[in-house]
């Protein structure tokens, strides 16, 4: 299987906020994504990064899909994640491979809660996520330093996100 690799010059591109940006406290941040999700209703819900996973684990909410990788800002992470029933991928930083793309979109057409652990790191898998799940769903995910960002998945996101995704390398 291959992968997708991250040209160096779509770094700054992919700093961009590009949904909704959260600011508050972590807590305060779960609360106002909650009060959008209970108010939209989204058809999915997928959070991306162990510190904001972790923060709405805590709070009582699982989403339809969990992506961690027991790391935050490449430092060991522990927090209320469950790894036991995970869903294992194997994702080297800077890329996203298609067995972690595969996993994922399994994991959506399930139907059925699922925690992916990956191997490496999670941050692209957002992309993944964004391209793969249904229109109107929500990708939430860290942004360090900055908050939290709720994206809602339509068409003009999903076009971005492809554009972006064809400047990646394939290497098999």
């Amino acid at each position: 299987m291959g992968l997708l690799r991250m040209p160096d010059s779509l770094r700054g591109e992919l700093s961009k906020t590009f949904g909704i940006l959260l600011t508050g406290t972590p807590g305060e941040n779960v609360q106002s994504a909650l009060r959008i999700i209970r108010s939209r209703r989204p058809p999915k819900v997928i959070i991306v990064g162990d510190f904001t996973l972790h923060h709405f684990l805590e709070a009582g909410f699982r989403p339809d899909i969990g992506i961690f990788d027991t790391k935050t800002r490449r430092s060991d992470f522990v927090g209320a994640i469950d790894v036991a029933d995970a869903i294992r991928v194997r994702n080297p930083q800077g890329c996203i491979t298609d067995g972690a793309a595969a996993a994922l979109g399994r994991a959506l057409l399930s139907g059925e809660p699922a925690m992916i652990l990956v191997d490496g790191e999670e941050d692209l898998l957002s992309l993944t996520a964004i391209e793969k799940s249904p229109l109107g769903s929500l990708v939430i995910y860290g942004m360090p330093k900055r908050g939290m960002i709720v994206l809602t998945v339509d068409e003009e996101i999903k076009e971005r996100i492809g554009g972006l995704l064809k400047k990646f390398t394939r290497e098999e």
